[in-house]
């Protein structure tokens, strides 16, 4: 396996982005919900990664994944200052090799301190509930998990 870089996404990667994504068994697992069509997905992803905090895993020569921290908002729809939702998501030909718990770990390690991080996990999803748990997330409630940074 290659060594996994991690970069802060740009539009200039939207394509790649786009490529790692049309995994539908890997989008749906995730909960995305991102259009069908290259043209109308590539420019839901424009929008996502202006919005939203998003570093890409790469190898030499390829996207195999993305950590994203959203912004985090209460019940009343208002933003909630230093708390942020955690997502990300792997190609599924590298799962199981501790590739996004060390990754994730590492992008954690340079956050700054005084944050605290959401995290949803389905029940059935052991491998993201493990890296989760690897990371020092706590689960709190339904299908939620926290770390305090």
């Amino acid at each position: 396996m290659d060594e996994i870089n991690i970069k802060k996404a740009t539009t200039v990667e939207l394509a790649r982005l786009a490529e790692l994504l049309d995994d539908d068994e890997l989008v749906q697992g995730a909960e995305l919900m991102l259009p069908r069509d290259k043209k109308s997905r590539i420019q839901a992803l424009n929008l996502f990664i202006r919005r939203n905090h998003v570093a890409l895993l790469e190898t030499e020569n390829d996207v195999v994944g993305m950590i994203v921290l959203s912004n985090w908002y209460g019940s009343e729809g208002q933003k909630i200052n230093h708390q942020y939702e955690l997502g990300y998501l792997l190609k599924r030909d590298l799962w199981g090799r501790g590739i996004m718990t060390n990754t994730l770990k590492k992008v954690i390690s340079q956050l700054p301190k005084g944050i605290l991080i959401h995290a949803a996990c389905k029940e059935e999803n052991h491998r993201s509930q493990r890296v989760l748990i690897n990371n020092g997330f706590i689960y709190k409630h339904d299908l939620w998990w926290q770390l305090a940074r």
